[in-house]
């Protein structure tokens, strides 16, 4: 691809219209750009575009942004579409100079995109194949040009920060002394010139490349670099030059300019807040990991003390507080260092000075309550390190210091909470804040062990939740809308929700028409926290079973899911209806809860999702909330058809029209879910018969376009299985047998989709008739060898071994079909594969699918006639031998793991469970894996009588095979034998 101006300004144009607004034009422009990526230079004109100053900048936003997504799927080799290795080798060239020229602050966004994909070139590539980048760093460093240096010092850190996530490998540490042997001596140098200049009596009088800016952004990455270079071990070099570094980074946590802190109405924080966070870090880091040789750490815990009292109570110093509170919470819980804080007057200090301010709700948390319904919820459920709260810091800490010090804290935070209540009861109008302060004060030092998911599950005994719940919060909850303070209802609700395992199911049961009753507020966070607070205890298990059964929530199911489809479709646009998925996910959780009994009002139900389906097509703006209303019409489909056959019509009827609509416009981000929904609904269908509607769709799901979606795959496989199923022979009259077996050949070349190839070919050959199969199977299993010697994988070897053991158990094909096509494709070729893929491997395949192996080596031993003639006889030996070891050898535990079998589906979380960018599975929709041992018991037993069968058959042909596996493992087969004569 030549970098004429007509090509870049089509470029530009596509680029700009991956942001635009209108969905259509946006899909469109990302399909465009997706089949130009197999032309080579494609990416580097991306890059063109993304550093060219005279570009429109949202068209250089969208570059880099599009670089750095193609470069995570391309740059592997994974996938179809390669990036040519001239390509690769120029895009790597150009990279660091370009890092250099986005180095300003106008470019820093566009410059962080390209980072991202920087550090995924490095993390494949660096330094084996990339072994110039470190001293290409280094030599581009200069004395006096802090632009340059800010770029180099970036790109060096977009490298170097994964080390600090990844686990321990001899490959790692190689890679991390390469780069110490050349980085640490000019690293130390630079930080040691940045030092004395931003030292300088008159900052005014620095270069203009020198600027304090510069030099302050100068600081923060190597700050950052400094914990980047640290994550993994303490470098020697380090180590040799403590004092220095530690010197240098402690004395920034008290040196000020004001000009250095931003804006103090500003919510972002300004570069001494980013320096100082960053030291905190490095701080925690070595108070954990290198105690030894930390001797500054007192030093470093009595400035962040003092630098916490000195901190005002703008937003633009929230991740400083929590960075440092959490710094404090480590030194406190390693136990060590007690004697820093036991003397009663630090602990009432701590309390004073720093719990207590900053557990206080602050003015822009009461506009964003207001104004900004939405973010406050976030917040306030969903911590991070780029939105930490204040609030959640300083109960953190405040549990650090109840391990230590639970008596002590637990009378000093009561003393509080006992004042604050009384400023309440003084006058409940003005001083609505002291009782939410109180509240927070409570939960700090009331919950001793919690998680995300469960809630508090342990709690500190000096402290009666239930009673304070009953003394001061309850009645907040049942309070008149507008008698309390909105604030205060939310804070009841979520007190119920963060202490909900600590009342009983009738306590629960008692406050939960409540709940119902805040769902139908006017106020957002009320409804919402209702809504919240309803999914959670609606998931509460006791000993793995749920505490709520449907006939619990009968009585209140379909008004709690009216008023949240009519909160929802308030919204108005796509994106606000979708905006809120804690409203969808407790729909979701109520129509898994509520099962069959939504049998009789499931039609309006049904109505209401499709309708906001419908809507959030138009745009598909938040991935969760797709996720759980998909969800939540896939457990519907299930619950109700289970307790009502005949509403799969219904369901049906409602669904199709809708599945079209998103079919036929291409909702590239529905379209997984929708194949999902249609699989469900046909496999409702008895399996004797392909319904027509079904039938019309096999032709449109042979579209390569469909296939080219990663996130297709798995669904467009599982709706052809279930097609081939009910309706192989109008597959086979309409010729579309050979168009799934080019669907197989495009998957099984794929690393990452052979898994599918594998399912499709097992579909095949157990549905469609063996006469059909036999002309094609040379085909497959030439593809399938190929693979198996270019591209080879534990993944793929595994599938190879089941798929073969699948074949010799479908009774329609059998053992002989194997010995015969692999024989006909090369002679020898079935011995050859067999002894050394197939039984190599049969010892590490996992434990869901070891029954289908040992029934598939049984099948071989006694249904194949191959088998026991020359020249395939000699493999019978092997075979029995492999046979024998699975069952009395444990299993190779490497490769034990497997997927857990289908579990209740209470235990649905989709959020926990996470959600994959390509394709996310409904778990709703999911069905029993078909079991193709089902006829088989114990699978020692069945080998036993099948070998007795068979040796019944064919006369005086067993036993000398069975003599000759004595020589090779006497023990082992004499064992069976003895156990064959009083089972078999």
């Amino acid at each position: 691809m030549q970098a004429t101006s007509e090509t870049l300004s089509a470029l530009s144009s596509y680029l700009s219209a991956t942001v635009s607004s209108d969905a259509h034009a946006r899909r469109s422009a990302e399909e465009s750009l997706r089949q130009a990526e197999a032309q080579q230079g494609f990416l580097l004109l991306v890059l063109e575009l993304a550093k060219a100053d005279s570009v429109d900048p949202v068209v250089r936003q969208a570059g880099g942004v599009y670089f750095k997504n193609a470069v995570k799927r391309l740059w592997s080799g994974e996938e179809e579409t390669q990036i040519s290795p001239a390509d690769k080798t120029t895009i790597k060239s150009q990279l660091v100079p370009i890092m250099i020229a986005l180095g300003t602050a106008k470019t820093a966004r566009i410059q962080s995109q390209i980072g991202e994909g920087l550090s995924h070139i490095a993390t494949l590539d660096f330094p084996n194949e990339w072994e110039g980048l470190c001293d290409e760093l280094i030599n581009s460093l200069t004395p006096d040009n802090f632009v340059i240096n800010n770029g180099v010092l970036a790109t060096a850190h977009s490298i170097f920060k994964r080390w600090r996530s990844q686990f321990r490998t001899n490959e790692l540490y190689s890679e991390i002394n390469f780069v110490l042997s050349r980085f640490c001596e000019p690293y130390y140098q630079l930080f040691q010139h940045v030092d004395q200049l931003l030292q300088s009596p008159n900052p005014a009088s620095l270069p203009a490349n020198s600027s304090l800016q510069l030099l302050s952004q100068t600081l923060i990455l190597l700050v950052q670099l400094f914990h980047d270079l640290s994550s993994q071990d303490l470098p020697p070099f380090f180590e040799d030059h403590m004092d220095e570094f530690m010197g240098w980074l402690r004395k920034y946590l008290d040196w000020e300019r004001d000009e250095l802190k931003g804006d103090e109405d500003d919510e972002a924080p300004g570069p001494l807040q980013k320096i100082r966070a960053s030291i905190c870090e490095i701080a925690e880091l070595f108070a954990q990991k290198y105690s030894d040789v930390f001797t500054q750490l007192g030093t470093f815990v009595d400035g962040v003390w003092n630098m916490l009292t000195r901190i005002g109570a703008g937003t633009r110093d929230d991740v400083l507080v929590s960075r440092a509170l959490r710094f404090l919470s480590v030194v406190v819980k390693m136990g060590n260092h007690k004697a820093m804080f036991s003397a009663p007057e630090t602990l009432n200090a701590f309390c004073e000075k720093i719990i207590l301010p900053n557990m206080a709700i602050r003015q822009h948390e009461e506009e964003m309550f207001e104004d900004d319904p939405m973010e406050y919820i976030r917040r306030d459920l969903e911590p991070s390190t780029e939105s930490d709260t204040r609030r959640q810091a300083a109960t953190e800490f405040t549990r650090a210091l109840m391990e230590l010090f639970e008596k002590e804290v637990t009378d000093i935070i009561k003393g509080y909470i006992n004042a604050l209540l009384q400023e309440y009861a003084n006058n409940t109008t003005e001083n609505w804040k002291s009782k939410d302060t109180a509240i927070y004060l409570l939960t700090s030092i009331a919950s001793r062990g919690s998680t995300q998911q469960l809630g508090v599950t342990s709690t500190n005994v000096l402290v009666d939740v239930v009673d304070f719940f009953g003394q001061n919060v309850f009645s907040d909850l049942q309070a008149a809308p507008g008698s309390v303070h909105p604030i205060l209802t939310v804070d009841a609700i979520k007190f119920l929700h963060t202490f909900r395992n600590q009342l009983t199911k009738d306590q629960l049961v008692s406050v939960l028409p409540l709940l119902v009753q805040h769902l139908n507020s006017d106020n957002y966070v009320i409804s919402s926290y209702a809504a919240i607070t309803i999914e959670r205890v609606l998931f509460i298990k006791v000993e793995r079973q749920a505490l709520f059964t449907q006939a619990d929530v009968r009585p209140f199911a379909e008004n709690i899911l009216m008023a949240l489809f009519t909160t929802i479709e308030k919204g108005g646009t796509p994106e606000k209806i979708a905006e809120n998925d804690y409203l969808m996910k407790c729909a979701m959780r109520v129509i898994i809860t509520a099962k069959q009994s939504l049998v009789p009002s499931h039609e309006p139900i049904l109505n209401r999702l499709v309708n906001i389906m419908g809507e959030i097509s138009k745009n598909p703006s938040n991935p969760k909330f797709n996720q759980y209303c998909f969800e939540a019409v896939s457990a519907l489909i299930r619950f109700v058809c289970d307790g009502q056959p005949a509403a799969l019509a219904t369901f049906e009827g409602a669904l199709f029209g809708p599945a079209q609509h998103i079919l036929q416009n291409d909702v590239a981000e529905f379209i997984p879910y929708i194949f999902q929904i249609l699989a469900q609904l046909l496999e409702l269908h008895p399996p004797t018969s392909l319904p027509e509607s079904y039938q019309a769709l096999t032709g449109p799901l042979l579209n390569a376009q469909l296939w080219e979606q990663r996130g297709n795959i798995p669904a467009l496989v599982r709706i052809w299985k279930a097609c081939l199923q009910r309706g192989a022979p109008s597959i086979v009259a309409a010729g579309q047998v050979q168009g799934l077996l080019g669907i197989f050949q495009r998957l099984v070349g794929s690393k990452i989709n052979d898994v599918y190839a594998f399912e499709l070919l097992q579909a095949l050959y157990e549905y469609v008739p063996i006469d059909v199969m036999q002309p094609f199977s040379n085909t497959v299993f030439v593809l399938l060898l190929t693979r198996l010697q270019q591209k080879p994988s534990p993944q793929f070897n595994q599938c190879f071994v089941y798929f073969f053991a699948f074949v010799a158990n479908v009774d329609t094909v059998g053992p002989d079909f194997l010995v015969t096509v692999l024989d006909s494709v090369q002679p020898g070729l079935f011995g050859n594969l067999l002894t050394g893929v197939i039984l190599s491997n049969t010892q590490k395949v996992t434990t869901r699918n070891r029954k289908l192996i040992e029934v598939g080596l049984t099948k071989m031993l006694t249904r194949s006639n191959r088998l026991i003639e020359e020249p395939s006889k000699q493999y019978w030996v092997p075979i029995f031998l492999a046979l024998l070891d699975l069952f009395t050898l444990p299993q190779d535990l490497t490769y034990a793991q497997s997927n857990a079998a289908d579990g209740d589906l209470t235990e649905l979380d989709p959020e926990e469970a996470g959600f994959q960018s390509s394709f996310s599975k409904l778990g709703a929709s999911e069905k029993v894996a078909k079991d193709y041992t089902a006829g088989v018991g114990d699978t020692k037993e069945y080998a036993a009588k099948e070998l007795g069968r068979r040796s019944a058959e064919k006369p005086g042909v067993l036993p000398p095979l069975i003599a000759q596996a004595t020589t090779v493992e006497k023990d082992v087969v004499n064992g069976f034998v003895q156990f064959a004569s009083q089972n078999g």
